[in-house]
């Protein structure tokens, strides 16, 4: 990777300028297990994060046959045996209220407590899907004050605060026995753990060298998916759905605790000129990785750019840098549609699966092999035209989901197609991640994360509703074909952008200028 007279043998003094880069680069050259052990506990809070988004799912489950009995002899003489049938009484023929029936349910959940769980009652049903998409509110919310954190505040303490945030609003769930407070705990916990997860990402991106970016990416990637037998079994073991508040309170908790242990990204630093931090962050990682350097001078490229870090000079660099803006636009259109679509299938498994535990084990199983290959599929094809192919076999996979037929044991090829969906979505969901962090300057990078992260909290917002709301009134094809629409729309995009494979990650809005004038328009 560097020329003999670079590499590392002794003593290594920092007496002639390189880059920020450069310096994590050679510091880095021979990561050692403390430092993999650092980075890798550091990104277990994306396993978390899994737990936090998807326990609704087991939370919210509707009663089944046997969770009810009539208390009325009027209910008595109806012969309810079905869930279908008591909605239908309840909500379309209103022979009965809810006073009529008493709920004596193997599983306390919060569809029971609320009595949203019928879906033919359009605003009940329309209030349970608000409990998992508020998540994404909240987390639009936080991303939108994050962007500035990040960029001025560190991405070490924006983990902390998001972390501890999540697990807190997690406790209160615990004591929670109304819907309105249920919806404000949503939202703080998007709040807090959509600011955490991008710190971790934006800090890992940013500390490991680039040879070993795609490997981050990857391992981040089959973290997340272990999250999903977890979730399941969470889910299935405990019954109770304040209980289940406090389980994920306790696993953000211990999921938190590592970053107190992280060493700061030296860029970020940089791009606030604190040589002082500068020069610690580089020793320590030094002394992590058994590397012995001086830094009593430092000398370093990233420092001569005349360039003043706030969220005024930010906004003031899109104008002068077009490029910033026109890149930032793309990957906001791909991170909706491709959050629209996770999130749209991963809260409707208990619709387009017969098991909502099996639907959980499959999707997590199939995007952690998938995150496996995609590190090999990546280094060979590049990012970008990665994204490509698995962008069409996404939308192609949207299509074949449109056809009405049933395979057997109530799975349908909508059930097989989303699943394998789901796969290019992961996979995508992954590349997006990694390609965002190569394509934004250091000095952006926070902003266009917030930016990109905030648009597809928009879409995680709307897909449960797509997925869950949309089949019941319009044709079952309209979901699909929305998602497809914005794949064809993302796929074109994204032969606009620029390669990042093995390429130096820009410092300023100056580099990403120049990277720009050797574009070519190919797949």
């Amino acid at each position: 990777m560097f020329p003999p007279e670079h590499r590392i043998t002794t003593t290594l003094k920092m007496n002639f300028k390189r880059s920020i880069n450069d310096w994590i680069e050679i510091v880095n050259e021979k990561p050692s297990p403390l430092f993999v052990a650092m980075v890798g506990s550091v990104a277990c809070l994306w396993m978390v994060s899994a737990i936090v988004i998807f326990m609704p799912s087991f939370q919210g489950m509707n009663p089944v046959p046997g969770d009810w009995k009539c208390v009325s002899d009027k209910c008595s003489t109806l012969n309810i045996s079905t869930l279908e049938q008591l909605c239908d009484q309840l909500f379309t023929e209103k022979s009965i209220t809810i006073k009529d029936i008493a709920f004596q349910p193997q599983r306390k959940t919060f569809s029971v407590d609320f009595t949203i769980f019928c879906k033919i009652d359009a605003k009940g049903y329309a209030k349970k899907t608000l409990i998992s998409s508020m998540y994404f509110a909240g987390g639009l919310l936080g991303l939108m004050i994050s962007g500035f954190c990040f960029d001025n505040f560190g991405r070490k303490v924006s983990v902390l605060v998001g972390g501890s945030l999540t697990s807190v609003a997690s406790f209160i769930g615990f004591f929670c026995k109304n819907y309105e407070l249920l919806l404000f705990i949503r939202f703080m916990q998007g709040f807090g753990n959509l600011v955490a997860t991008i710190a971790v990402y934006i800090w890992g991106s940013e500390m490991v060298p680039s040879r070993f970016r795609n490997y981050f990416n990857g391992y981040i990637g089959v973290v997340w998916s272990l999250g999903y037998p977890i979730v399941a079994a969470l889910g299935y073991l405990i019954k109770d759905w304040n209980f289940q508040f406090l389980s994920v309170a306790v696993s953000m908790l211990l999921a938190t605790i590592p970053a107190f242990f992280m060493i700061e990204s030296p860029r970020f630093y940089a791009i606030k000129k604190d040589v002082t931090n500068i020069q610690s962050s580089i020793q320590k990682l030094a002394q992590l990785n058994g590397v012995k350097i001086d830094v009593a001078t430092v000398d370093l490229l990233d420092l001569e750019v005349k360039r003043e870090q706030s969220a005024i000079q930010q906004l003031k660099d899109f104008i002068q840098y077009p490029v910033l803006i026109f890149e930032a636009l793309i990957q906001m259109i791909t991170w909706f549609m491709v959050a629209m679509s996770f999130y749209g299938f991963n809260f409707g498994w208990g619709r387009l699966v017969p098991n909502v535990y099996l639907g959980y084990v499959i999707s997590g199983a199939c995007e952690c092999v998938t995150h496996l290959l995609h590190v090999g599929f990546v280094q060979a094809v590049g990012r970008r035209r990665s994204m490509i192919i698995i962008l069409i076999g996404a939308v192609g996979a949207f299509l074949v989901s449109i056809i009405d037929f049933e395979i057997g044991n109530k799975w349908t090829i909508e059930s097989i197609s989303s699943l394998v969906g789901i796969v290019f979505i992961s996979s995508a969901f992954g590349g997006i991640y990694l390609y965002s962090s190569e394509l934004a300057p250091t000095s952006h990078r926070g902003l266009v994360f917030a930016m990109s992260s905030g648009s597809a909290r928009i879409g995680s917002f709307l897909g449960p509703f797509v997925i869950n709301n949309l089949d019941g009134i319009t044709h079952k094809a309209v979901p699909f074909c929305i998602l497809s629409f914005l794949g064809v729309i993302s796929i074109t995009g994204m032969l606009f952008l620029v390669e990042t494979n093995d390429k130096e990650i820009p410092a300023v809005p100056a580099d990403v200028h120049e990277r720009r004038k050797y574009f070519k328009l190919r797949l």
